[in-house]
């Protein structure tokens, strides 16, 4: 009996009943109980631990949707910016196209010009500007369409053309009064008729004397009667001499420019006074100086040649000179 409990139960009409539960039944019931409430507690723990990585994941989720469409906006804004770049550069290259064109027509005016001076500058001395004959044999290369190939003929006329302006005697190796021309005189030493085969040219002694084209210094040295005497070759079958110098300033083998002071004025040799003669050779042939001298002022000139030659004038105007 000690191991039941009796539970007597009585209602308001006066009836009783009676329960009788076993203490193993009671200490069942209470373990039952205690483990479900500690499994439901653990539960709860658990439930509310999820709920709290639940909330953060949902967070983080919607701060990474924000910085997504924050970053495709910037995706957005970025090709739309590619893209007026793309139209910026398209106009750019049009404009630089435009101007390049215009550009080129300028230059090409311009060699034009140039060339004709170049020309007439050399026609009037006598010197012949011929392009070489194209031989089609042992020849090739890309085809270019005429304007093209009109340039270039153009570019490669102007460089030759250039390339024998730089190489010709032109203008005065010294600014003075020519007291002597080229050819038939009477020698001023011994007075009886003779050849002169250069111009002389009056100055002080000291005064600079000047390279009349590129070249390479053949002579620097004294000559005789040509006194301190300097040759330059010019490598078109052109050579010019400088004599009577005070002082030469280059050696043998130095190459001059146009232009480049080359020695001193001086009476060096058989002369009467300071003065420069001064020689230009075409293959060794003593020629006159004094037309290559002449067309300097050329260059100097703005009116159009073909209007000078409608209009009967002379292409070149000589510098004073006084015999």
């Amino acid at each position: 009996m000690k191991d039941q409990l009796h539970i007597m139960i009585t209602g308001n009409e006066g009836c009783v009943r009676s329960l009788i539960l076993s203490r193993k039944k009671i200490k069942a019931s209470l373990i039952v109980s205690v483990l479900a409430l500690c499994i439901l507690c653990t539960a709860t723990i658990f439930s509310s631990h999820f709920l709290k990585q639940s909330f953060q994941l949902a967070m983080e989720n919607r701060q990474l949707s924000e910085e997504l469409n924050e970053v495709y906006q910037a995706s957005q804004e970025y090709a739309a910016q590619i893209s007026e770049l793309q139209a910026l550069n398209v106009a750019q290259a049009e404009a630089f196209k435009s101007e390049k064109e215009d550009l080129l027509s300028g230059t090409v005016y311009q060699l034009n010009e140039r060339s004709q001076l170049i020309e007439a500058v050399m026609s009037n001395i006598g010197v012949r500007l011929n392009n070489p004959e194209e031989d089609k044999a042992n020849s090739g290369g890309p085809y270019l369409p005429p304007k093209d190939v009109a340039y270039n003929d153009l570019l490669n006329r102007s460089d030759q053309y250039l390339e024998a302006i730089r190489t010709t005697p032109l203008g005065w190796p010294h600014r003075g009064r020519i007291t002597s021309k080229f050819g038939q005189r009477q020698d001023p030493l011994n007075e009886l008729k003779g050849f002169h085969s250069g111009i002389d040219i009056r100055g002080k002694t000291g005064e600079k004397v000047y390279a009349t084209a590129d070249g390479r210094v053949s002579k620097a040295e004294h000559n005789g009667g040509y006194g301190l005497y300097v040759e330059i070759d010019h490598h078109n079958g052109y050579s010019t001499s400088f004599a009577h110098l005070k002082k030469y300033l280059v050696k043998q083998g130095d190459t001059v420019k146009r232009g480049q002071v080359i020695g001193l004025l001086g009476s060096t040799g058989r002369s009467t006074g300071p003065h420069l003669h001064y020689e230009i050779r075409e293959h060794d042939k003593p020629i006159n100086p004094y037309k290559f001298m002449r067309t300097l002022a050329l260059a100097k000139t703005r009116k159009p040649l073909e209007l000078m030659a409608k209009k009967g004038k002379k292409i070149y105007a000589p510098a004073s000179t006084e015999n």
